[in-house]
């Protein structure tokens, strides 16, 4: 009986078929523009004669599409980016397919939102390109960061720093509101990614709102919106873990997101090699919250005796007990008055433990060092920021930014050189205030000027002691048993600038800006040598310095549009009036100087198709020197190594060229850009080096020549059949420099370097999700010898949500370095879960690091006199059982 039921159902189904397929209608066509470039990834939406969406299409590559519906009267409308849109009414009927092609003209006004209601996770309005959090979370994200990297064009580095199809974001902000400058990290590695709602990608971002439209900027932003709920009510959690090897974790969120009033405070505590405070120092020294000059001024640092990897993250090898406290508040004093207020509050004790083999082989000079560092750090960092931003009126707005930041970092060295047991310890102190004030007034659509003033002053006197002398012959003095020095370094900065910027009826930009930028250096140095009964310093190894620059500057740009292009020409005036004073009296010298600079610069812009640019740049600097380019003593600046300047003013000369091409899709779909680079050094500072196996001993020279080539592409794909983003990169570069070592001719160097990325991040609509990614470094050194070194960088994640209470993480990574014809592999697994009560609002988790115990990790590296290994004592396994409380 089930058999001929069935029979008759395939009978039937076979009979009305041809009646199904003529009940239904078909419209196709292809969408270009008016000089017949195709547009794909235009959208296509068919509505009713009321206005109600009822199926939508997207043009495959060649501009085609096909819409299937029934029959009857509809609107049939084409949309694109930068386009205007087109409709027009069409009828269609059973069984015939209708053609109907569109020309699309690009559109001069603000773009409009492109949105299909049918496709929901990823929407575009003008330069904001929206993603829902939801749609692409797989189910085991816990804070921000951790979404973030499932975005397509999101990439969020080690150290919490965040880019955006290969550039860099200025800020991120939470429903319209920065709280954290470029410190945004505190944010990210913090806050529950819960209660997101959106992810905006801000493009042509502009920090003042009273230059949008009139400036051309290229800036990237990112703005997380919240879910309503989560909106105008406090919430947070609270975590604590315990584990072997007394590991512990303890930390506490606590936040408010209201329209005008927004709070955000957290507190972390953990001895687990943990890093949830990410760059402070960006958050310090880059207030992008207003436009301002002298970002980049501060104090000469002398020494730095720290250790790290660069190829291994520092949660592995970071033997900590780091307590932080970060606050940032928001609120209105008035209508028109608004208050932020950044603070933190930052200790550690960081210990490190470092092997090192280093061989020195160059022109008959042939020796090994094997030195061992086992240190410790105690580090002390405060930090307190009040942005007051005045909104005068619609048309002006005054900003007021005062910093505060001081700390101190104790850094004590069991140092062993070649078999010979020592302690050194470096104590630097830091205190530092900075002051900045802009004014902006738009007096109409086109035309607006800014008012800026900048003053800061920073400290940073150093100490240094070390209970041996390890520097060979180099000083020929009797019974030497210990070596310090003494720094004391200041800058003081004073600015202001008018920066006039005018957009012209025809979309050209003119900009103009006149200022005065004042720095004056003071850097004293006491390089010390210690005997039972004296102290001795040698002479050309101390310091007093002043050093004075005053750069009266002018500059001028205009942007010339017309169609899809655009050339910018900018010549940059600079009046400089230099002043190099060293009052030692053995060194003593003083000498001025006032260049007259003209820094010209050109580019190009053309947009081939809506989301296709190809861009080009030439510039050529003439750049003023540094303190340490100029300084004619010898500084100690590590363990064994001197370094000594000029003791001359002479501005250095390059020049620079670049050609970029990016494609992209509208919603970021897929993104391809390919670019190349060239600079080539006029007037260029190299030393020549003294170099024995106890001490190094540099002088800069003034030469011409060396130049530097490179090619880089990227690129993001969203493959629908493998349901996630592949990406694929890579850059080629290679450095031609110079240097002289013991008495050497000048020596020619070749630096290659090739660098492979590939990766794969899935959004499966499932419990299981991955991200593999996996890396090539390739680089040679050829002088006169030829020294190559290989390393291979791969992990994978998996993610299994077994089901909404309980989901797990594990996560693989593999190195491999090679060098001197052998290879090193090292792999590493660590494994999280985390399972959920009911209530979703306790949940307990298992943490395991280093699972294969693994306890130390040697690199390989090279320079153009030898080669070197580096080996690191790494963070035993452990596992941290964890409980959390949301509130």
């Amino acid at each position: 009986m089930g058999r001929i039921r069935l029979q008759h159902i395939f009978i039937i189904i076979i009979f009305f078929f041809p009646l199904f397929a003529l009940s239904q209608a078909y419209i196709e066509g292809s969408i270009s523009d008016t000089t017949n470039v195709i547009l794909p990834g235009a959208s296509v939406v068919l509505k009713n004669t009321d206005g109600k969406i009822i199926t939508y299409a997207t043009t495959d590559v060649k501009g085609y599409y096909i819409i299937k519906t029934e029959a009857g009267n509809y609107i049939l409308e084409a949309n694109y980016l930068g386009y205007k849109k087109k409709s027009c009414e069409v009828v269609l009927i059973n069984g015939k397919k209708q053609l109907q092609n569109f020309k699309l003209e690009l559109s001069s006004n603000e773009l409009k939102e492109i949105v299909i209601e049918h496709e929901k996770p990823i929407a575009l309005r003008g330069d904001t390109l929206s993603f829902d959090a939801k749609a692409f979370s797989n189910g085991t994200e816990v804070v921000v960061e951790d979404l973030l990297r499932n975005i397509p064009g999101i990439t969020v580095l080690n150290d919490g720093t965040i880019n955006y199809n290969n550039r860099p974001i200025e800020k991120v902000m939470i429903d319209g509101d920065d709280l954290f400058n470029k410190g945004y990290s505190i944010l990210t590695k913090n806050m529950p990614n819960k209660p997101l709602d959106k992810v905006q990608v801000l493009k042509n971002y502009s920090n003042n709102r009273l230059l949008k439209g009139i400036e051309d900027s290229d800036g990237i932003a990112l703005n997380l919106t919240l879910q309503d709920e989560y909106k105008h009510l406090w919430f947070g959690n609270v975590e604590v873990g315990y584990g072997n090897k007394d590991r512990y974790i303890a930390e506490a969120n606590l936040m408010h997101f209201a329209k005008k009033y927004k709070t955000f405070l957290t507190t972390s505590f953990n001895n687990a090699g943990l890093d949830k405070a990410g760059k402070v120092d960006a958050m310090v020294s880059n207030n992008v919250d207003l436009e301002s000059i002298g970002q980049e001024y501060r104090a000469v640092k002398v020494m730095n005796l720290n250790i790290g990897s660069s190829q291994l993250g520092e949660d592995r090898i970071r033997f900590n007990n780091a307590e932080t406290a970060t606050l940032s508040t928001i609120f209105p004093l008035s209508d028109k008055l608004r208050l932020k207020l950044i603070g933190f509050l930052g200790f550690d004790e960081q210990s490190f433990f470092q092997q090192s083999i280093s061989v020195t082989d160059f022109e008959g000079t042939y020796f090994e060092n094997n030195e061992i560092n086992n240190s410790s750090n105690k580090l002390q960092r405060s930090y307190l920021n009040a942005l007051l931003t005045y909104d005068i009126s619609e048309k002006q707005m005054l900003k007021s930014s005062t910093t505060l930041n001081a700390g101190k970092t104790k850094y004590v060295n069991d140092y062993t050189f070649n078999n010979r047991s020592t302690k050194e310890n470096l104590e630097t102190r830091n205190t530092y205030f900075d002051q900045k004030t802009t004014y902006t007034y738009k007096w109409n659509d086109r035309n607006v000027a800014l008012f800026k003033a900048h003053f800061l002053t920073d400290r940073l006197p150093q100490n240094y002691g070390i209970n041996d002398y390890l520097l060979g012959d180099l000083f020929l003095y009797e019974n030497v048993n210990s070596v310090g020095n003494d720094i004391k370094s200041s800058r003081m900065y004073g600015g202001f600038q008018i920066d006039f910027r005018s957009k012209q009826k025809n979309n050209d930009l003119i900009s103009f800006v006149i200022g005065y930028d004042h720095n004056e250096d003071n850097l004293m140095t006491r390089f010390s040598l210690f005997t039972d009964t004296s102290t001795i310093n040698p002479q050309d190894f101390q310091s007093d310095i002043f050093y004075r620059v005053g750069d009266l500057y002018l500059l001028n740009g205009y942007t010339l549009k017309f169609n899809n292009f655009s050339i910018n020409g900018s010549v940059n005036v600079h009046q400089i009036f230099n002043k190099f004073e060293n009052y030692y009296t053995d060194n003593k010298l003083s000498t001025t100087q006032t260049p007259f600079i003209v820094n010209p610069a050109v580019s190009a812009s053309w947009q081939v198709a809506p989301n296709d640019v190809l861009s080009a740049s030439y510039s050529h600097n003439i750049n003023n020197n540094s303190l340490l380019q100029v300084n004619n003593s010898y500084l100690f600046r590590s363990s064994h190594s001197f370094n000594k300047g000029l003791g001359y003013f002479n501005q250095l000369d390059e020049s620079n060229a670049g050609i970029d091409y990016t494609t992209k899709h509208y919603l970021n779909r897929y993104q391809f850009s390919v670019g190349l680079d060239y600079s080539k050094q006029n007037d260029v500072i190299s030393y020549s080096s003294q170099l024995e196996q106890n001490s190094s001993l540099s002088n800069a020279f003034l030469m011409q020549g060396g130049n530097r080539i490179s090619a880089k592409f990227s690129s993001h794909y969203i493959v629908r059949k493998l349901k996630g983003t592949v990406r694929f990169g890579g850059n080629l570069g290679r450095l031609l420099y110079y240097n002289q070592f013991n008495e050497s001719d000048l020596r020619k160097n070749i630096l290659y370097i090739q660098t492979f990325t590939l990766g794969w991040t899935s959004n499966f609509k499932s419990s299981f999700n991955f991200h593999f990614s996996t890396q090539w470094n390739f680089s040679q050194v050829k002088s006169d010898n030829i020294f190559r070194n290989t390393s291979k960088y791969s992990y994978l994640d998996l993610k299994y949500v077994i089901n909404e209470n309980l989901n797990i993480k594990l996560k693989s990574e593999h190195y491999n370095f090679g060098g001197l014809d052998s290879y090193s592999n090292y792999f590493f697994t660590d494994l999280s879960a985390l399972y959920s009560f009911d209530n979703k609002n306790t949940s307990i988790g298992l943490d395991g690091r280093n699972l294969f115990n693994t306890n130390t990790f040697t690199s390989y590296n090279i320079s153009d006199i030898g080669y070197s290994t580096n080996s690191y004592r790494l963070l035993p396994r452990y596992v941290l059982l964890t409980v959390k409380f949301r509130f």
